[in-house]
């Protein structure tokens, strides 16, 4: 799926055709009211944003200074090729070879396990009656678990031996045959003045290079872009 961009190369243009007021539906879409999706040129005059959907764009066809174009087709992309409507792959036979399997055959006595004891200390708690007289009764008894010495068993720890042999075995996978389809010099070089990806050094002296798409939709694969 194409990731679609907006791209604007007047925004004083844009703002006087009122398209971008608090009531427009292009507002947000070609104006930068989309936060990290949207990039201005360096000299303010220019804007680009991801949009993720053409709906109600109808109306920027008449906008001479806007353009709705899209990451594949600015940069180029690659694509399965297609022959007389058919997809074209290619097959791989995966071969597995034997092997024998490690199997449980039996169980043998591993670390011992102890018993362990209920204790109960009684507890003694101290009321008033209503006459004022000190009254002792039993409280709430405090319970402890205690380890003992008396072993009840041993845990049972696995014995593992030869299975039988798993011959050999093969699968075939197959993989799209893919073409590259080049992107479009001119948006390139409009994509590049807008964002130009400017190296810069960071408060700790690091040099970061911007990537190359300057804004992803959440989840998007960009893997085919070139």
């Amino acid at each position: 799926m194409s990731i679609l961009i907006s791209i604007c190369t007047d925004m004083a243009a844009l703002l006087a055709t009122g398209l971008v007021d608090e009531e427009s539906p292009y507002r947000g879409k070609i104006d930068g009211r989309s936060g990290k999706h949207v990039q201005y040129s360096p000299d303010g005059t220019k804007s680009m944003i991801v949009i993720t959907s053409i709906d109600e764009l109808e109306g920027l066809a008449e906008l001479p200074f806007v353009t709705v174009t899209s990451l594949e087709e600015i940069h180029g992309f690659k694509r399965q090729v297609e022959i007389e409507g058919e997809l074209q792959w290619t097959e791989e036979v995966v071969t597995v070879p034997a092997y024998t399997p490690q199997v449980v055959v039996g169980y043998t006595d591993g670390d011992p396990i102890y018993k362990v004891e209920r204790v109960e200390t009684p507890t003694i708690r101290t009321v008033l009656d209503e006459d004022g007289n000190t009254l002792e009764l039993p409280g709430r008894p405090i319970v402890e678990y205690v380890t003992t010495d008396e072993i009840e068993g041993y845990k049972q720890v696995p014995v593992y031996g030869d299975g039988e042999e798993v011959p050999e075995s093969s699968y075939t996978v197959k993989h799209p045959v893919l073409e590259e389809v080049a992107g479009d010099p001119a948006l390139k070089a409009l994509y590049d003045e807008i964002y130009p990806r400017t190296p810069y050094v960071d408060e700790e002296g690091v040099e970061h290079t911007p990537p190359k798409l300057f804004a992803v939709p959440g989840g998007a694969d960009v893997s085919h872009i070139l």
